[in-house]
């Protein structure tokens, strides 16, 4: 779903999506110019077309939605509140029906001050819809900023391979702070148009991947034992409103070489610190915590259960819950996997964006002129977006 119909033929044709399996809404079909006010009326006023498409694709036996956004541009930000609310109105109110809704919301890049402002107030709005039991059951934040950087500094050697391959170039040279932002390189035209799209590629994945190791418990797999039966219902009710996802695949675990306990401890600490989706601080004093644990049956055990709550405990704020899922499959040739989610952890990202927005409101302030085009410019009063600072600050403690 857009507004910018540009955008969609785009993803049309580079994925082979069918036509009926897009939307675009809105009044202009040219996009929302990053504005978050009108991302969300635009939803409100397409309400019937946005219905009748999910219909189409045959939304009414469904249990659950998750909705993958941008939290930095205004159709994203702006649009994600709307549209849980026009699915909480649809399936809670009109029929009485129990749904969940999750929302994977990517943060901006740092040093792009209107989109970290526009982070702010949706994430504002998102937690406020939360606390009145209107919103998403469970945000899961990633960011562009911190993915990328993994991709660089541990994945180097297919990065590069890639940018040589599609664009003939080399960033070898390059140190990732230098390549953040494609936007800031000495081309900015087609170049830079190519290597975001490249960052895109192989980026997403990231993302789509946490989600699938999410709902694989609850998936049938022939030899596949689950313990405890785990649902997308779980997460929401075992995990503080925002979490941070961190994915450790194809896990080096060897209980015959002994130690079981140092070896969970290192594979609990190398999760968190080096492959979690937003970077967490050294002490992220998380308030809950939901692992899942994936593997060959002689490998995945229930028994190690005290050793991994043991090696979260460190990230954890004392008397935070830990909940448990284990997989364990008949078949040896399984990948292990390790899963971790971290719920409303203190994210020193998250305060860099609070940051950000708070400098560019402070900049528009002091001359009545200034004051009103920046409202103007982004559809709300300066004291809401403040308000949306403050909600932050008070939720997360920076």
């Amino acid at each position: 779903m857009n507004t910018d119909s540009t955008d969609i033929a785009k993803a049309r044709e580079k994925y082979g999506i069918p036509k009926d399996n897009t939307l675009v809404y809105g009044e202009t079909g040219f996009g929302v110019g990053g504005k978050f006010v009108e991302g969300y009326n635009a939803v409100v006023n397409s309400k019937a077309t946005i219905l009748a498409q999910l219909k189409e694709l045959g939304y009414e036996g469904v249990s659950g939605f998750i909705i993958f956004t941008s939290l930095g541009g205004g159709t994203g930000s702006g649009g994600t509140p709307a549209l849980i609310k026009l699915l909480r109105e649809r399936f809670i109110k009109e029929e009485q029906r129990r749904i969940f809704i999750y929302v994977v919301g990517v943060l901006p890049f740092k040093g792009q001050s209107s989109e970290a402002l526009n982070a702010v107030w949706s994430l504002s709005r998102l937690v406020k819809a939360q606390i009145e039991e209107e919103g998403a059951d469970l945000i899961l934040l990633l960011s562009n900023r911190t993915m990328l950087d993994r991709l660089i500094q541990w994945k180097r050697g297919v990065f590069t391979d890639i940018l040589a391959s599609k664009l003939g170039m080399s960033i070898t040279a390059l140190q990732p702070e230098s390549v953040l932002v494609p936007s800031t390189l000495d081309n900015p035209d087609k170049q830079a148009k190519e290597i975001e799209q490249t960052f895109v590629d192989i980026i997403n994945p990231f993302a789509v991947r946490v989600v699938e190791h999410m709902l694989k418990p609850a998936v049938y797999e022939i030899g596949k034992e689950v313990f405890p039966t785990t649902d997308l219902a779980d997460y929401a009710r075992k995990l503080d409103p925002i979490v941070i996802p961190a994915l450790y695949e194809d896990v080096a675990f060897l209980p015959e070489a002994g130690n079981i306990s140092e070896q969970i401890k290192m594979i609990v600490k190398h999760t968190i610190e080096e492959l979690s989706l937003v970077r967490v601080n050294k002490n992220p004093q998380a308030s809950s915590a939901f692992y899942v644990f994936s593997g060959p049956k002689r490998l995945v055990k229930i028994d190690y259960d005290p050793y991994v709550k043991e090696a979260l405990s460190v990230y954890l704020a004392e008397g935070a819950a830990v909940t448990p899922t284990i997989v364990n499959y008949a078949d040896d040739s399984v990948e292990l996997n390790f899963l971790a989610l971290l719920g409303l952890p203190k994210l020193d990202e998250l305060r860099d964006i609070i940051s950000e927005a708070s400098q560019l409101i402070k900049l528009h302030s002091g001359s009545p002129l200034k004051e009103k085009w920046f409202e103007r410019s982004k559809g709300v009063p300066k004291a809401k977006l403040i308000e949306a600072v403050h909600d932050l600050q008070s939720l997360l403690g920076v």
